[in-house]
């Protein structure tokens, strides 16, 4: 038992460490996902929305200083508890998200790694196995060091956690796994399966028909529906329950990292053209509700500038139009965008579709920055 405790130490320790940095260096990133979790059509829990930022930013030091804990050794009542607590609730809200197909990624290493529904239930399975190991034979779980010094690593532990997600919220993440990263080629990252030579991911959609006359329920793949015509010819007594009809993998293939982005310009698809321009700024507005007139005169000045005396294309994307903007103003998908960058506004530096520059709100770029990049 003694060996069996330390191995589920430093399993779960590392795990809670690791889970929680990615989500650490990037609280809005898991700020977006709880409002996913709390909208009406999974939780319905929407006055929690308001505080999905600061519920992140908790959230993630929180793991990371539990997993600290535990490879320290100390408090180990608290903190073997807390674990329990914690993988009970992720392993429900994963098991639902799996079941009812309502979240296609748990975010439990935030961009670093996707997780499959049902992998990610799997995984929070295991780790509560682990954790109900340790919470039993906690007794041997011993100090790593002598008390003051235990005490001196937790707190920098803490510390250096607020200062990462500060950074994270205030400026943009110490650490990007976007596809839109800093030296991210995103012609590339649009490329198809077929493109690439490799197998797509392949789905199947399921029907649930329920018989008029008997009240009988059966599920039923797109290709069953269609090999026979029961299920729709002329006063065929099945009807489709169409809530309840869902998408899901039937084979895994390669997805392109990068979709949905694309520069929908007064109805002209300026895409391509815009990847393949040599100097490109993009201002990024994912929530143009919530900018002011001194950030609209912001962009404006630096790029009007910017494409007169730097031979900069400058283009601003949206997801409305924006009030008061003198510059060329696309549509892009809200969550693309949010993706792209965690500011609003934000700024992005192309060169031939690749990514030079990203900057926060907080540290719009100058002339003289954007003249240093080429």
């Amino acid at each position: 038992m003694k060996y069996l405790v330390q191995f589920a130490r430093i399993i779960v320790g590392v795990i809670f460490i690791i889970s929680g940095f990615v989500k650490n260096v990037d609280p809005i990133g898991l700020s977006f996902k709880l409002e996913e979790y709390f909208s009406p059509t999974v939780l319905n829990i929407p006055f929690l929305e308001s505080l999905s930022l600061p519920l992140a930013t908790f959230f993630s030091i929180f793991e990371i200083v539990l997993g600290v804990l535990l490879l320290l050794g100390v408090w180990k009542r608290f903190t073997t508890i807390s674990l329990l607590l914690t993988i009970i609730f992720f392993t429900f809200l994963t098991f639902y998200s799996a079941y009812f197909n309502k979240v296609t990624d748990c975010g439990c290493f935030g961009d670093a790694l996707k997780l499959e529904p049902w992998t990610s239930f799997y995984k929070d399975v295991v780790l509560l196995v682990l954790i109900i190991i340790l919470v039993v034979g906690q007794q041997y779980i011993k100090p790593l060091f002598v008390e003051k010094a235990n005490y001196a690593i937790n707190f920098m532990t803490i510390l250096a956690s607020a200062i990462i997600a500060y950074i994270g919220i205030n400026h943009l993440p110490i650490i990007d796994f976007r596809p839109y990263a800093v030296g991210k080629d995103l012609i590339e990252g649009m490329k198809s399966p077929q493109e690439l030579g490799l197998k797509p991911t392949t789905y199947k959609t399921i029907y649930t028909m329920k018989n008029s006359v008997d009240g009988k329920v059966v599920e039923i793949d797109d290709a069953q529906y269609i090999a026979d015509d029961k299920w729709y010819k002329h006063g065929t007594p099945w009807i489709i329950e169409a809530d309840k009809t869902r998408t899901i993998v039937e084979k895994k293939g390669y997805e392109p990292p990068i979709h949905d982005f694309s520069f929908d310009c007064n109805g002209i698809d300026k895409t391509s053209e815009i990847l393949n321009a040599p100097k490109v700024i993009v201002f990024v507005v994912p929530f143009v509700e919530k900018v002011n007139e001194k950030q609209i005169e912001k962009l404006n000045i630096l790029g009007k500038e910017a494409s007169k005396y730097k031979g900069y294309r400058v283009v601003t994307v949206s997801n409305n139009p924006i009030k008061g903007l003198e510059l060329e103003n696309c549509f892009m998908d809200q969550t693309t965008m949010k993706t792209i960058i965690r500011s609003n506004p934000g700024v992005m530096i192309l060169e031939k579709g690749t990514v030079k520059a990203k900057y926060h709100d907080n540290d719009f770029p100058s002339l003289n920055q954007l003249e240093d990049l080429f």
